[in-house]
């Protein structure tokens, strides 16, 4: 077996002999079986062994990188020399300070799965296939979509002392559902993931999409107005995302994010807190230390409304004078950027059902990603997936509109919160409505 941390000693010893000032390295190693669903059938099952290492050097604050995707010794050396010469050539950063000093974790985190870890070709196959044949309630429908299941070991590792390995599984299942009736259309897309395989349920998958493809045939134009929208879970997960995306303090400090200016201000209603939690033993983004090797922690993010913290990862927190809470993201093949781990919202106290009955005229969203620029804020995005309510009732389904408007604005018109909720591992996504939503129509 590879020996990752070791690799990456060698390549920092090369990086700081070569005159780096500090250096880190990110080392891979990964197994991945994906499987592509065309037209209800099984179109390409492959296996790739993927596998890297990255290094990370500075001097006088300047940074250069280099990476390779051969995992050996004098590969390793390589990088962490290349990286350290980039280094030598950069710009010099006075916001540079350090990296991480080492810190262990107060938690240990179960990650893997073993029947992952064993999982063989054609038992993916036959899981893909139960999904397909449970998505297929009606001749008509036509399946597409895909599905893979990996292994990884990843190790973290720079010259303050710092030396991090882990290991995790991970498998999905997706599923989008076409089905025609002359010039009539009906599609939806479902999915389900885990790093477990007894958290995913391919044929749940398949039989959702297959079902409800089928309720959106009969699909009507609406007319262009402001409207009430309740958002199911999935897409009501999405605009909070989108939040917490612009809360990137690397997007802050360089005057890119509409949530600049926004610290300790209320951007939603009281209803609304939010926390960023990567320490879910089995969470789809849990991890016991974050790309750099800082021990992960929960986050509230937004707190009654109000936008609490930013998250940064250690260049932005030193930059900032404020504590660093661990929200590096890394692969081998580039620096570390900044991203949220499990979303968690706080439930409300409405049922689905009252939300939808207490709207006199809307739009019920039932799936698809509302996202946001990251920058402005602004929303443009197609309503592949939704249905007319009128008089507190699922009316209809739509077609050709557009949902429309600013994060900011729809955030602050949440009026509404469920109770019920969907958990993918680590995630809680509860309903949320929301007043004045600018909705285009095609009539």
């Amino acid at each position: 077996m590879i020996d990752l941390v070791e690799l990456g000693r060698k390549a920092i010893e090369a990086a700081i002999s070569e005159g780096a000032e500090q250096a880190d390295v990110c080392v891979v190693l990964a197994r991945v079986i994906a499987i592509t669903v065309e037209r209800g059938g099984i179109k390409l099952c492959d296996t790739t062994y993927d596998h890297g290492i990255g290094v990370r050097a500075y001097f006088k604050g300047g940074m250069g990188f280099a990476s390779s995707q051969r995992l050996d010794l004098d590969s390793a050396i390589r990088a962490g020399v290349n990286a350290a010469k980039q280094a030598k050539q950069a710009q010099p950063d006075p916001d540079f300070v350090s990296l991480p000093e080492p810190k262990k974790a107060p938690f240990t985190l179960e990650l893997c799965d073993k029947e992952i870890m064993e999982m063989e070709v054609e038992r993916m196959v036959e899981l893909t296939c139960e999904m397909i044949d449970a998505a297929k309630v009606s001749n008509d429908i036509i399946v597409n979509g895909g599905a893979s299941c990996s292994y990884y070991r990843r190790a973290i590792i720079n010259s303050l002392g710092v030396e991090v390995e882990s290991e995790g599984t991970s498998i999905n299942f997706s599923a989008f559902c076409i089905v025609k009736k002359g010039d009539d259309v009906g599609s939806y897309y479902e999915w389900d993931a885990g790093r477990r395989l007894k958290d995913v349920d391919p044929v749940r998958v398949g039989r959702e999409a297959g079902e409800v493809c089928l309720k959106f045939l009969g699909a009507k134009k609406i007319e262009t107005k402001p409207m009430t929208v309740v958002f199911n879970f999935l897409p009501a997960s999405s605009i909070v995302s989108s939040a917490l995306a612009a809360a990137n303090a690397e997007s802050i400090q360089r005057k890119r994010s509409f949530l600049m200016g926004k610290l300790g201000k209320k951007i939603a209603p009281e209803i609304l807190t939010v926390y960023d939690d990567g320490t879910v033993n089995y969470g789809l983004r849990s991890s016991v230390y974050d790309g750099e090797g800082v021990p992960k922690r929960r986050i509230c993010v937004i707190e009654k409304g109000v936008l609490k913290t930013y998250l940064h990862n250690s260049y932005t927190a030193n930059k900032a004078k404020v504590e660093n809470n661990a929200c590096a993201v890394r692969g081998y093949g580039g620096p570390p950027g900044i991203g949220f781990s499990n979303v968690q919202i706080s439930l409300g106290d409405w049922s689905l059902d009252e939300m939808i009955e207490e709207t006199k005229e809307g739009i019920f969203i039932k799936a698809g990603w509302i996202g946001a620029d990251p920058v402005t804020g602004s929303i443009s995005t197609s309503i592949d997936f939704g249905f007319k309510i009128e008089n507190g009732e699922i009316a209809y389904p739509i077609k050709g509109a557009l949902i429309g408007g600013n994060i900011l604005e729809m955030l602050a018109n949440i009026d509404a919160i469920s109770k019920e909720y969907r958990e993918e591992p680590g995630n809680i996504f509860p309903a949320i409505r929301v007043k004045n939503v600018k909705i285009a129509g095609g009539k």
